[in-house]
């Protein structure tokens, strides 16, 4: 079920912008709103909120992927004074993205005829980095070269992947003081 929430429409002030969670905090916008502007206001209630079909439209950073898991991001901060160092939180960030891109696929290991892809970067001395070059996949054999839970379901998954994710990829790959 997904989650309700209040907007609140101001005529003549164009489109309402501002989500509240929940009735009472939409009703007291509106009646401040009304008294300021001199306008009616009118408290509008989501029925259904639609988001794209295209994973890659929803999932364009770490936090998007969060949102389409439904889980929080992780305090990065309480993680780092805990130890945990740029690359493993690079890694955990990557998992959940591919996590959140392969909408619920999970690569079956057991399965030779299944293709699995990850993106393939070229170490760039003039970025410092690793840089997005192609994209590889696995049928018929396993490679050490990939992680199994950062492996995509499609091609195209993977290279927008390794395209749009590149600085986190360089922060998980990547020795950095």
């Amino acid at each position: 079920m997904e989650k309700q929430f209040f907007m609140v429409y101001a005529e003549g002030q164009g489109a309402p912008t501002y989500k509240h969670e929940n009735e009472q905090a939409a009703s007291k916008e509106a009646e401040r709103l009304a008294e300021k502007l001199g306008v009616n206001t009118t408290v509008l209630q989501a029925v259904k909120m639609v988001a794209p079909k295209d994973i890659t439209k929803r999932v364009k950073t770490y936090a998007d992927a969060c949102a389409v898991l439904g889980i929080e991001p992780m305090n990065e901060t309480v993680l780092a004074k805990l130890g945990f160092t740029k690359d493993e939180i690079a890694y955990r960030k990557l998992k959940t993205i591919a996590e959140a891109l392969n909408e619920g696929w999970r690569p079956d290991w057991a399965n030779s005829n299944e293709y699995k892809y990850w993106p393939w970067f070229v170490y760039n001395p003039a970025s410092a980095g690793f840089s997005y070059a192609t994209t590889y996949y696995a049928a018929s054999y396993t490679s050490a070269h990939v992680g199994s839970r950062l492996c995509y379901k499609t091609r195209e998954l993977a290279t927008y992947a390794g395209r749009q994710f590149e600085g986190l990829y360089n922060d998980f790959l990547l020795i950095k003081k």
